[in-house]
């Protein structure tokens, strides 16, 4: 969090800076062992759905023919936790941040069992009903972004969607990257999957049966528990009133609401579509043509099919927070911004918002990559910072005379001179001014030549920074939000030592820097090789 803006949403919550709110509810409670006790207990007073729970996800993993995850039984426990994360459904899993977000929950709810000694189960929860298809279809092979186009291409959840053609796509992209045999393996899906089903195998693929469990809330028997809380939204604009008011106090403070909250917060889905739904007077409507004649007409038609309806970014994690029980969710910077508009919501339903958990970053750094910053005497911190530090790092170490002690010569001697030619003529001033502007622009080319002569001196390792920020920072950005995992595991399996696979590396790493249950998202740099 230090690394953060001052006035950054998320440093300000987490330092206790945030204005008091002025209705429902107080702000998300940070992370530490205090707060994770307290929560822990007023879920215990909660409804338990334990064994629908068990129930449904047996059925949503026999239909996706994958094996039942080991800690699913353990949802059956009243005294079961659960810690949550989730994410949309991007092809092969998704950028690597997808990985650290469930590692952090792994992480956390085996530091809160310890703690408890009762159980606590890492959940993720497939964003299967958003509809923004362009936002995961795409995939990075190292040179360029690699787009799937199905046809025919269909519309609505994501997660319903067909998964014809995709095999091909991940083969080909596969192929591009060069992955091992067993990286190439874990894309792989039954034929007939749709989108979430395959988004399960990747997770499983990622982390095995035994440490997490993958939800699809797209589910008619676990709608069922949500029905009160839509028909809510529908009758009493329950998340406008209550996060417009949370947004007031936010605004108020300087800060832009991360979600904009509408009327009503629902969607109607149909096969091809997720249409959002508006009033006008009293008749309701969605935006793909469906009609209600009146509230309670659509309030009936969501009690007799919960599954045709489906919750927004704002609602989501009040669904998840009424069907599981949560204490703690763990997300990004912007999940955590928003979960900041939503004490209301939950205050509103006499519901306890779980902990926000801001997730841990990773770098990852192979034999070769690892070798890289060695020799360019990048450290740790360092590979965090811009490629134009690196460079001046190597600028620095050509001992190069310094230009600024000559800048400060030059300005101090030109003061003398003014300061004595004033008494011939004051009009000299102007000259002895313009002479030392003149003699720093020389100063500043003189010194710009140098950085050049050094850099083409320094070719070598000018191209083995260049390398090493396109791994570090491909097209221009953190390497977590760009490459799959995947791609991590295969390029590090390839390099690394028999037996010492990037999942198991991580695992160790999260756990080492997380020893206790107050919790403070680190950056890992992970190497393989020299440190």
């Amino acid at each position: 969090m230090d690394g953060l803006p001052e006035d950054h949403i998320a440093r300000c919550w987490w330092e206790g800076r945030l204005p008091a709110l002025s209705s429902d509810g107080d702000w998300p409670q940070i992370p530490t062992a205090g707060n994770f006790d307290a929560k822990r207990n007023a879920v215990g007073r909660e409804i338990h759905h334990g064994p629908l729970l068990v129930n449904r996800l047996k059925a949503q993993y026999a239909e996706a023919q994958l094996a039942h995850p080991i800690r699913l039984r353990d949802l059956s426990d009243p005294q079961s936790r659960t810690v949550t994360t989730g994410h949309q459904l991007c092809l092969a899993g998704g950028p690597a941040f997808t990985f650290y977000k469930i590692q952090t929950a792994i992480t956390l709810a085996q530091r809160l069992q310890e703690r408890w000694k009762t159980p606590v189960v890492p959940v993720f929860w497939l964003a299967s009903e958003d509809h923004d298809f362009d936002e995961v279809r795409s995939l990075w092979n190292g040179a360029q972004w690699q787009t799937w186009h199905p046809e025919p291409q269909e519309g609505g959840a994501v997660g319903r969607m067909s998964t014809r053609g995709l095999a091909g796509e991940l083969q080909t992209w596969a192929s591009a990257l060069e992955l091992s045999g067993s990286g190439a393996d874990g894309l792989k899906f039954p034929e007939d999957s749709t989108m979430s089903q395959a988004m399960r195998h990747w997770v499983h693929a990622m982390f095995g049966p035994e440490h997490v469990v993958v939800i699809d809330g797209d589910d008619a028997g676990l709608k069922a528990t949500f029905i009160e809380t839509m028909q809510r939204e529908v009758r009493e604009s329950l998340t406008d009133q209550a996060v417009s008011s949370c947004n007031s106090v936010l605004e108020a403070a300087g800060f832009k609401p991360q979600v904009h909250v509408r009327p009503c917060n629902l969607f109607h889905l149909v096969p091809g579509g997720r249409h959002r739904l508006t009033s006008s007077g009293q008749m309701w409507q969605s935006l793909g043509g469906a009609k209600w004649e009146g509230a309670e007409a659509l309030c009936q038609n969501i009690a007799a099919h919960p599954e045709e309806f489906s919750p927004n970014a704002l609602l989501r994690p009040v669904y998840q927070a009424q069907l599981l029980p949560d204490v703690a969710m763990v997300g990004g910077l912007a999940e955590v911004a928003y979960g900041m508009q939503l004490p209301g919501v939950f205050a509103r339903l006499g519901m306890e918002q779980p902990v926000l958990v801001p997730r841990d970053s990773v770098v990852v750094l192979s034999k070769r990559w690892s070798n890289a910053t060695t020799k360019a005497g990048v450290t740790d911190a360092a590979l965090l910072e811009s490629k134009a530090t690196w460079i001046q790092g190597v600028v620095n170490q050509a001992e190069a005379p310094n230009a600024e002690d000559w800048r400060l010569s030059v300005q101090e001697q030109a003061a003398k001179a003014s300061e004595a030619l004033v008494h011939v003529d004051r009009s000299l001033e102007g000259s002895v001014n313009a002479t030392l502007a003149k003699m720093e622009n020389l100063l500043d080319r003189l010194e710009q030549q140098t950085v050049k002569a050094i850099k083409r001196k320094e070719a070598e390792a000018m191209s083995r920074l260049d390398r090493l920020d396109g791994w570090v920072r491909p097209n221009g950005k953190p390497q977590e939000r760009i490459c799959s995992f995947f791609h991590l595991a295969s390029e590090w399996q390839q390099q690394a030592e028999e037996g010492e696979t990037l999942d198991k590396v991580l695992a160790q790493a999260s756990l080492r820097g997380h020893e206790a249950a107050d919790w403070s998202p680190l950056v890992h740099v992970i190497r393989s090789g020299p440190h």
